[in-house]
C-alpha cells in the first residue's frame, strides 16, 4: 500500500493570504481537488512539506458570462460542473466535452479545471513508484539527469496530458493568476513550454495561482469538437487529445472560413497546427483527408506515454478525420 507522506495543511481564507503565505513557503504546493498531486505525493513523485488548501478561498468556483459573451470559469470550478453547464455546453461544446471525459465521475466532481490546467506533465519513466525510479537512475524530469525517451540530457519530453488544454488552445482562452506583485494574465498557448521538466513547464512566476480561466467571445457559428484516444473509456488519461474549431461560411455552410487543429498528450507543450492552407476550400470528404494526412504528417508521438508511438501517430490522422466530419455535419 502507498501512502501518504507528512506534510503540514495550511488554510487561507482569501487569494492574497494563499499567495504570501507561498512566499513564506517556497517548497508548499496548492492543493484544489487533489486528484494528481495526492498520487503524486504517494509515489514521492513531489515532497512538499506544506500543502496550502484552496477550498476556503471565495470567488473561484463558477461559470459566469463577461464582456458580452466572453466566459469566465473560476479555477476551482469541479470538472463535472464544467461538462455540465448549459452556457459552456452552448458557447464551447468542445470544453464541456474534453472535461466531462477526465478520468472517472468521481474525479471530475472532485478534480478542478484549473488543476487540470496545471496538470503535471505525464511519462512511463516517471509515474512509476520510487523503487522503480531509483533503479532506473532517476530521469530528467526530476532528480536525474537524461531523459530516457530521448536519450539525451538536453530536454525532458514528458507529456502535458489536460483533457481540456487543448481546447482551451484551440479558442485562444487566457488564464488568470495572482502573483505577490498582482494579479497576472497569459494566453493559454503560452502557459507552457517545450521542457516538461518540474521547473520548467510553465511560464509562470513561483508560487503564483492560478484564479480563473477566460474564453473571450467567440464568432457566431464556431463549431468545436474534441476527440481523446485512450485505452479504456474512462479513468485513463489521454494517449492523444485532439481540439477542433472550425468556422464554415453561412452562406453555403462548407466553405471554411477558419480551422484550428491542436494536439496534446505527445509533448510538453500542446501543438497548434498551421491549417490556413486550407482556409477557402469546403469541408468535403476530400478537403478533411487532406487535413488528417497533414496531422499526421506532421504529428510525431514520443514512447513517453502507454502506446505504440506509430499507432497514436496513425490515431491522429483517424480521430481528426472522425472530428471534421462530425463537425460538418453537426
Amino acid at each position: 500500500m502507498l501512502r501518504l507522506p507528512e506534510f503540514q495543511v495550511h488554510q487561507p481564507a482569501t487569494l492574497e493570504d494563499a499567495v504570501r503565505l507561498h512566499t513564506t513557503l517556497p517548497d508548499a504546493r496548492y492543493l484544489a481537488g487533489g486528484t494528481d498531486l495526492l498520487p503524486n505525493l504517494k509515489h514521492e513523485l513531489d515532497r512538499p512539506q506544506h500543502l496550502i488548501a484552496l477550498g476556503g478561498v471565495s470567488g473561484l468556483v463558477g461559470v459566469e458570462e463577461i464582456d458580452g459573451g466572453a466566459l469566465r470559469v473560476g479555477a476551482l470550478t469541479p470538472l463535472q460542473d464544467v461538462a455540465d453547464s448549459a452556457i459552456v455546453r452552448a458557447r464551447v461544446p468542445a470544453l464541456a466535452e474534453a472535461a466531462g471525459l477526465v478520468a472517472g465521475p468521481q474525479h471530475r466532481r472532485m478534480g478542478t479545471l484549473g488543476g487540470n490546467v496545471m496538470l503535471d506533465t505525464r511519462c512511463l519513466y516517471y509515474n512509476q513508484t520510487f523503487e522503480w525510479r531509483t533503479a532506473l537512475g532517476f530521469c530528467l524530469k526530476r532528480d536525474g539527469d537524461w531523459c530516457h525517451v530521448i536519450d539525451s540530457p538536453k530536454r525532458c519530453v514528458a507529456a502535458q496530458s489536460s483533457d481540456t488544454v487543448p481546447v482551451l488552445v484551440a479558442v485562444d482562452a487566457v488564464v488568470e493568476f495572482m502573483t505577490a506583485e498582482g494579479p497576472h494574465a497569459l494566453p493559454v498557448g503560452e502557459l507552457y513550454q517545450q521542457d516538461g521538466r518540474v521547473d520548467r513547464m510553465h511560464n509562470v512566476p513561483p508560487g503564483a495561482l492560478l484564479t480563473a480561466v477566460r474564453v473571450p467571445n467567440l464568432p457566431d457559428g464556431l463549431r468545436s469538437t474534441y476527440r481523446k484516444v485512450r485505452t479504456r473509456d474512462a479513468v485513463d488519461f489521454p494517449q492523444l487529445a485532439i481540439a477542433i474549431t472550425a468556422a464554415l461560411d453561412p452562406a453555403d455552410g462548407r466553405t471554411i472560413r477558419s480551422l484550428c487543429v491542436v494536439i496534446g498528450a505527445m509533448l510538453p507543450k500542446p501543438k497548434r497546427f498551421d491549417l490556413r492552407a486550407f482556409v477557402g476550400r469546403p469541408l468535403d470528404d476530400a478537403t478533411i483527408e487532406a487535413i488528417a494526412q497533414e496531422i499526421h504528417a506532421r504529428t510525431a508521438p514520443q514512447t513517453n506515454l502507454h502506446g505504440d508511438p506509430e499507432w497514436r501517430r496513425h490515431m491522429a490522422r483517424v480521430e481528426t478525420t472522425r472530428g471534421l466530419r462530425a463537425l460538418r455535419d453537426a
